[in-house]
């Protein structure tokens, strides 16, 4: 009994012992150094747990049940310098109040995606290019290709009637990697990415990669990656509703709530965008001909997406997640031109785990599952179907492990291990040949982040790929940074390795006429990708010139091919078939800068040249124009209750290559002008109006149906939105 009572008085204290240090809290307030005003959002955590919160209306903050102890505690907010204090926690509570300096430009954000660790933007040692939260409030998008065109001359998107195809530095979006908060989409239209589930009213930041980063992020990184890092709130209820609506029918809806109960958030979302489309020309292409049509360049489209995660903090060192998204679109086509439409629906969910081993080193684990359909819709009976109908014509599948872990060895030595393993599936009747197929893939990797000087970075990595069709291959990666007083010198050099996807191999389909077919004998792609770049920093001036050549073997391309007599006679006018280009490439140089001018006035933009040739046949690649550019010039001010925010945005660029009867895409510049103003109130509603013109001098490419179009926009366009954000 005595030893019985001892064990439970030792329980006793224990368990004392481990409510006293869950007791301990930290609270305080964040404020503008300059004006003391406080900063509401602004972030507060303890650097390597998972603790943190966000500063309230009054800038004030408040995290509870925190182990007694010292701790680095971490302040960020956008457009302020971020502050590192070490903290002791004793008694029940220790306050902080912390003051932060304004910014003056961009390059005091934190970027991850070029070496999949944090590092400040001035100091990553691969070059990042970063599309910050003003910068896309500016810009007021309707949709990412829109964002993505104003704020950045190396991207470029083909249109197409089953959507937009996007280009990075004269590349198509099959060698792009695309990714959601570190998770790369899947599923595709036409083989290119969809990527009208992307919301810009819902992305914090963009982070964009140029050339080969296969050793990082796989196959698909062969011209770059993209990372869309979405909005999350700290705080206990953040409630926005987000409509605009403008000519054409366009009808925005973004709805986000986000709920933090100490260890457990939630994020939910829902979007909707609906337009009536447009034409460009009441006459189609026939061969030689022109006939009346009725086919519209852009066609009407309904899109739904609705979001769902939850997140929560098991210990201060661990951190659990799960994730669920739903993606619907539907493409409506005129009656006199097609029988069905087109529909997309998309089901993704994800899970995974975090640990961290204190402040430098963490393990990281997921899984995730995303299956993508293809639908004719009817809008009319035909054969058994009626109107309404809808007929399966592909079905995608992908799941993905991931693990990975991040393990600061020194001072100078930082090294990131990982590992991947993906299976992808495809379904389809009629369209394949047989009527499913599947490969897998399975990768390791590994990355050390060096530093031998304190103005010398270093990175350099290989990830080691094992493809189930075409064995195995080993992709490098070494770049360098070095900093000379208000200069940056980069310099990079990857391989890449893109195996032929599914649709590639084996899927074929036709369209007005044409036959497309796939190609089982295609041979992975390859790729060397070398760039130097040199970047100067001051205070409120910054500029940077890159140049860069993407050399890629067996670049994989459509070519025409002798029609079978068979298909002819169903109709069938010329085919196309998948191959192999020996020998092809770009290279070109990227210009871009900023300045702040004073009076609540900047600008920025930039330049790129882009030279991509098909080496083996001596001609430039399809679709790519040589030249591009964007240009913007803004101007913020502030008043008690009210910020207007004002801004021009020019984007142009040159005749796009075709080496076909329709010729060239026309160049085309374009002008928009966008306006926000927002209103601030003294309690937890903030409103904020939008209202601006898209092509303001009225520019509309009325080439026939069927033309290589530059742009589709519809001429002038307004648009108004209203978004409302409840905190607390």
């Amino acid at each position: 009994m005595q030893k019985m009572n001892w064990f439970l008085t030792c329980i006793l204290l224990f368990s004392a012992s481990i409510l006293g240090a869950q007791n301990v809290s930290l609270k305080g307030t964040v404020s503008e150094k300059s004006s003391g005003k406080p900063l509401v959002g602004a972030n507060v955590y303890f650097n390597g747990t998972t603790l943190g919160t966000v500063t309230n209306k009054n800038g004030e903050f408040l995290i509870r049940n925190v182990k007694s102890g010292t701790y680095e505690v971490i302040v960020s907010c956008i457009g302020y310098n971020r502050v590192k204090q070490q903290i002791t926690l004793s008694g029940t509570a220790t306050k902080f109040n912390c003051e932060l300096e304004k910014s003056t430009s961009t390059l005091s954000e934190v970027v991850v995606t070029g070496t999949g660790t944090p590092h400040h933007l001035k100091n990553a040692p691969v070059q990042t290019e970063l599309i910050d939260k003003k910068l896309i409030d500016r810009i007021a998008p309707s949709n990412f290709n829109d964002l993505m065109l104003a704020v950045s001359p190396s991207f470029d998107f083909n249109p197409g009637v089953m959507g937009p195809f996007m280009q990075l530095n004269g590349l198509g979006n099959d060698y792009i990697l695309v990714m959601i908060d570190g998770k790369r989409t899947y599923g595709d239209i036409g083989g290119q990415n969809d990527l009208n589930r992307i919301n810009p009213d819902d992305v914090e930041r963009i982070e964009v990669v140029k050339g080969a980063s296969s050793a990082l992020y796989g196959s698909e990184a062969i011209a770059g990656v993209i990372n869309i890092i979405t909005k999350k709130s700290g705080n206990k209820i953040n409630l926005v509703n987000n409509t605009r609506g403008g000519s054409y029918g366009e009808w925005i809806q973004h709805n986000n709530l986000d709920l933090n109960f100490g260890r457990l958030s939630s994020k939910t979302s829902f979007d909707r965008k609906t337009t009536n489309g447009w034409q460009l020309s009441k006459y189609e292409l026939d061969g030689d001909d022109l006939i009346e049509t009725d086919a519209m360049a852009q066609n009407p489209s309904t899109d739904f997406t609705f979001n769902q995660m939850f997140s929560y903090n098991l210990t201060q060192k661990l951190s659990v997640y799960v994730q669920g998204s739903k993606y619907q679109r539907n493409v409506e086509r005129p009656l006199s031109v097609r029988k069905y439409g087109y529909s997309y629906d998309d089901f993704s969910y994800s899970a995974g785990a975090e640990y961290l081993l204190g402040k430098e080193n963490k393990l990281k684990v997921d899984w995730n599952s995303d299956n993508f359909n293809y639908y004719y819709k009817y809008n009319q009976a035909s054969g058994d179907f009626v109107a309404g109908d809808k007929a399966k014509q592909t079905e995608q599948l992908r799941q993905s492990l991931n693990m990975k872990g991040i393990f600061k060895l020194s001072d100078n030595h930082q090294l990131s291990v990982g590992g991947e393993y993906v299976n992808e599936e495809l379904e389809s009747k009629g369209r394949l040949l047989g009527t499913s197929a599947d490969v897998y893939t399975l990768a390791f990797y590994a990355q050390d982040e060096m530093k031998f000087f304190e103005n010398l970075l270093l990175v350099a990595g290989t990830r080691y790929v094992t493809h189930k069709e075409f064995g195995s291959a080993f992709t490098p990666k070494v770049s360098a940074l070095y900093k000379l007083k208000d200069f940056n010198f980069r310099g990079t050099y990857a391989h890449g390795f893109k195996a032929p996807t599914l649709k590639e191999l084996y899927y074929h389909y036709r369209k007005r006429g044409f036959l497309f077919l796939g190609n089982p004998d295609l041979k992975p792609q390859t790729s060397n990708y070398y760039a130097v770049s040199a970047e100067y920093i001051i205070n409120k001036l910054s500029f940077s010139i890159t140049g860069y050549q993407n050399n890629v073997n067996d670049m994989i391309d459509y070519q025409t091919v002798k029609t079978s007599e068979e298909d002819a006679a169903n109709g069938v006018k010329r085919t196309r078939q998948h191959y192999n280009i020996t020998k092809a490439g770009t290279k070109g140089i990227d210009f871009l800068f900023n300045a702040t001018l004073g009076a609540g006035f900047s600008v920025g933009g930039g330049y790129s040249y882009v030279d991509a040739q098909n080496k083996t046949d001596s001609i430039r690649l399809e679709g790519v124009a040589q030249n591009y550019g964007n240009i913007r010039l803004s101007y913020v001010n502030n008043w008690k209750k009210y910020q207007l925010t004002a801004n021009l945005n020019g984007r142009f660029q040159d005749d796009k290559f075709y080496d076909d009867k329709s010729g060239n895409a026309k160049g085309y510049n374009l002008w928009n002008l966008t306006t926000i103003h927002r209103f601030k109130t003294n309690g937890a509603f903030n409103f904020e109006l939008s209202a601006g013109i898209n092509n303001i001098f009225d520019y509309v490419d009325d080439s026939p149906y069927g033309s290589h179009y530059g742009t589709i926009s519809p001429g002038r366009t307004y648009f108004v939105g209203l978004q409302i954000a409840f905190n607390q």
